[in-house]
């Protein structure tokens, strides 16, 4: 059950943050897919026209036939938008490339640099649409990838804090409450609730 809800929030976390994509084709050559990106960085162009030419070919990161990652393709777009991220720390334009970035090399079954890039996210970027999204996802990769259950309560009680109305705060608190069980206890919790409610 616990496993069914991150499942959940995980997809709604990343699918939510695609919507907007452009399907353009990579403006740099097969060998480095987002050179484009790279050579603008280096040119000292804007945050706004480098997040533009790596968002506009984020779907290079995987094989559109078969779903599988692209891993040079993920591990540049990962570089760029770190580079991006620290070039122009206070520009939100960086934000959503580093964003992806996180989830990209979490994919890529790196969850410590995801999790350093949630949080320069959180941390960066607070004016950010999805720094809420960054804080929770830093906890949750705490709490599922790295099994550390200090740093997931830290992060999770952190985002509580500061994103109470947040639509993942009631989760969050669940997430908490449910830190170090397995789905079997917490079944089980669930099941001796209700049976208390039926009697009352």
């Amino acid at each position: 059950m616990r496993s069914l809800l991150l499942f959940s929030l995980l997809l709604l976390c990343f699918f939510g943050c695609n919507s907007g994509e452009s399907g353009s084709e990579a403006a740099g050559d097969a060998a480095t897919p987002f050179g484009a990106a790279a050579a603008a960085l280096e040119a000292g162009e804007s945050a706004a026209a480098v997040s533009k030419l790596l968002l506009d070919n984020f779907q290079l990161v995987s094989d559109q036939a078969t779903g599988a990652i692209n891993l040079e393709a993920s591990a540049q777009f990962a570089d760029l938008a770190g580079a991006l991220a620290k070039k122009y720390p206070q520009d939100t334009m960086a934000a959503l490339p580093l964003y992806k970035a996180a989830e990209v090399v979490r994919a890529m079954n790196n969850p410590v640099r995801a999790a350093s890039f949630y949080e320069m996210t959180h941390r960066s970027f607070p004016g950010f649409s999805k720094a809420g999204e960054a804080l929770f996802m830093l906890g949750f990769t705490y709490d599922e990838d790295l099994n550390d259950e200090a740093k997931a309560r830290q992060y999770y009680e952190q985002f509580i804090r500061e994103y109470p109305d947040h639509p993942f705060a009631d989760d969050t608190q669940m997430l908490i409450d449910n830190l170090g069980k397995t789905d079997e206890e917490i079944l089980r919790e669930l099941e001796e609730k209700a049976k208390a409610l039926e009697e009352q």
